[in-house]
């Protein structure tokens, strides 16, 4: 009777063990999944704003082209303003780019343990 009891308790450990388990990697897939998401968007955003920035500057250039009457004029206000956005873009790297990034990470990985919560009373 015992022996049974222990072979039970053993059978039930293992099925329990191999669902865990499969729980794991299912969550492991979905975060995954969401990660691999976001950085295929990130990807895609930041090719279509260099296209939409790279032809709003050939834009600007040609206007202050016509403006000025010089193509060097232009091309020295066009790098002023690129230089002066890029070093903005770099002085406020964290804020704009890594404390978004990092927030998107945690709530796809901690996601699950939220639900959790809201579940407990």
């Amino acid at each position: 009777m015992i022996k049974e009891s222990y072979q039970q308790l053993w059978q039930d450990s293992k099925k329990y063990l191999e669902l865990r388990y499969d729980l794991l990697r299912v969550e492991l897939l979905e975060k995954v999944s969401l990660i691999s998401a976001l950085l295929l968007t990130a990807v895609v955003a930041i090719l279509l704003g260099t296209i939409i920035f790279t032809y709003l500057s050939i834009l600007l250039l040609l206007w202050l082209e016509t403006l000025l009457g010089s193509m060097i004029y232009g091309l020295c206000i066009v790098i002023g303003i690129h230089v002066i956005l890029f070093a903005c873009l770099f002085i406020f790297r964290k804020q704009c780019i890594i404390n978004p990034l990092v927030r998107q990470f945690s709530k796809i990985i901690f996601n699950q343990n939220k639900q959790e919560e809201e579940v407990q009373p």
